[in-house]
């Protein structure tokens, strides 16, 4: 300012000043102007084609396009770390606008200086920092979705379950950190405050809590260090949708009784109470694998006390059937019954070589008497060495020695019908007719004594024959009973599938395998046929 030559010393007026500003200083009149300067220019922001003027315009651009928000802001940072272009026309632009009270100017400095240029924080986050001081009385947005205690209820239901959804993304960004403060900025979600350090704090004490947790089943321990957060979230949520679906979560299941579960009444002893984030984590998720514990316990005791029952079952059925043998045994070989099988074994023996005698007459009986004669007793004599190979096993075989002496008939038809037993029955007829003829004409060349020399070799192989030859024991109940034994003898004498239906968790199977024991072991004596 410099002074005015025509006011005599008492007026001042400065030259860049335009317009009367009336000032008294001291007995001098001063005028000070308006400082005359040329409005600046402001930079336009575009953002996903539009152009933007005020606070609102952007925030809805924001929550229509997420994406070209945080790929034009916040992305795109040259290499060496320096800010891009589209973060510092962003910054121009925040610090030119109008209207900002001394409240809105103090958030402006921390979100620029404290959100905006923090090299770690996520771009995502960033970008809801940016919304949230925008518009915080608009909706909240995050990623383009909208933001609601409904939503944020639902992540802690639904996504802490899952592992694919938008519940799902919304809760793993939630365990990320620092989304909960950013939400809290918006008015519809102010009552998220101070959560996520509570969240925080919470998780720490119960993750140490876990790890004293004595007997804790290893499903329990991995969801006690994963999915539990979740609930611990949900429990501090200050919205009545949660705490809804937390209450009906614990009254759908019932907590095993006290001493059951020794890990659970652990818990409950320290878990700080129903209405702590604790209780309810233990109330709900915890009460839940105890519940599940405790009747897998209940059903493995019931399987245990089936199982006992139907061993000792099978036990006394074992020993009935090993009684039942033992005396089938001792009255299939008793002397009486080995003295039957000896009448037995003679009785058909000397009828197969009675029926042997009369090829001798038919072949020579017409011709040489004497010879036929001979040739008889040669064939008894055969018939003899048989007998004596065979005695032994007859013998051992007792009553089980059944021949078919009183059913011929049924014998010699079945023997028709089977074409392998006729073959070897021909042949059988061939040797004989054979023998007859050959030691016929011994007899006729050579003479009784030569013959019967030859002959010794001959008695020598039926004897050997006889007693190494299989016997047919002619007895189908034996063979029966036999087969029946030896098989069950073999391992456990429990069939694999019987065994594993028996530890079958159904009623039905385990039934159908204890009748199946039953029968296995009382088969024993199915005709009684000895008795």
């Amino acid at each position: 300012m410099s002074r005015d030559s025509d006011s005599g010393g008492d007026g001042v007026s400065g030259n860049i000043f335009h317009g009367p500003a009336p000032f008294q200083l001291g007995d001098r009149n001063v005028q000070i102007n308006h400082i005359h300067q040329a409005t600046p220019h402001r930079r336009p922001l575009v953002l996903a084609g539009a152009t933007l003027s005020t606070r609102e315009e952007l925030a809805a651009v924001i929550r229509r396009d997420w994406t070209a928000a945080r790929r034009q802001f916040f992305e795109g940072a040259a290499a060496t770390g320096a800010p891009s272009d589209g973060l510092l026309g962003l910054l121009a632009w925040l610090r030119d606008l109008d209207g900002l009270t001394a409240g809105d100017l103090t958030a402006q400095i921390e979100l620029i200086d404290h959100r905006l240029r923090d090299d770690a924080l996520p771009a995502d986050l960033k970008v809801l920092h940016l919304l949230g001081w925008l518009d915080p009385e608009g909706e909240a947005v995050w990623r383009g979705t909208v933001v609601t205690p409904e939503s944020l209820s639902e992540a802690c239901r639904i996504g802490r379950l899952e592992e694919s959804g938008p519940e799902w993304e919304l809760y793993r960004d939630l365990c990320e950190g620092g989304l909960l403060d950013a939400l809290s900025r918006f008015s519809r979600l102010s009552a998220l405050r101070g959560t996520q350090r509570a969240w925080d704090e919470v998780w720490g004490s119960w993750r140490r809590l876990a790890t004293q947790v004595p007997g804790l089943p290893p499903e329990g321990r991995e969801w006690a260090e994963s999915g539990a957060r979740g609930l611990l979230l949900a429990a501090l949520l200050p919205y009545s949708e949660t705490r809804t679906w937390l209450r009906a979560g614990c009254e759908r299941v019932a907590p095993p009784p006290t001493g059951e579960i020794e890990w659970y009444d652990w818990l409950r002893a320290r878990d700080g109470g129903s209405d702590t984030p604790v209780g309810w984590l233990v109330r709900a998720d915890f009460t839940a694998f105890a519940a599940a514990q405790a009747e897998q316990r209940r059903r493995q005791a019931e399987a245990d006390r089936q199982n006992q029952r139907i061993r000792t079952t099978l036990d006394a059925a074992s020993a009935l059937r090993q009684r039942q043998w033992a005396d089938y045994e001792g009255r299939r070989l008793s002397p009486a019954a080995r003295l039957e099988a000896v009448v037995r074994a003679t009785l058909w023996l000397g009828s197969w070589g009675a029926a042997t005698i009369p090829v001798t007459w038919i072949m020579w009986g017409w011709i040489r008497p004497d010879i036929a004669a001979t040739l008889s007793w040669y064939l008894v004599m055969l018939t003899l060495a048989a007998y004596a190979g065979w005695l032994p096993k007859v013998i051992r075989l007792g009553a089980a020695y059944q021949p078919p002496l009183r059913r011929v008939r049924e014998w010699a038809e079945e023997a028709r019908a089977d074409r392998g037993r006729t073959r070897r029955g021909l042949f059988r007829a061939g040797l004989v007719v054979g023998f007859v003829l050959i030691f016929g004409v011994l007899l006729h060349d050579v003479g009784v004594i030569v013959t019967t020399i030859l002959l010794t070799p001959l008695l020598g192989v039926a004897f050997h024959f006889a007693r190494i030859g299989a016997i047919h024991d002619w007895a189908d109940d034996h063979r029966e009973r036999l087969r029946d034994y030896q098989s069950r003898r073999a391992g456990s004498g429990v069939a694999q599938d019987i065994s594993e239906g028996v530890r079958s968790p159904s009623a039905r199977v385990r039934a159908d395998a204890y009748h199946a024991f039953m029968r296995q072991f009382t088969g024993l004596d199915h005709n009684r046929r000895d008795e």
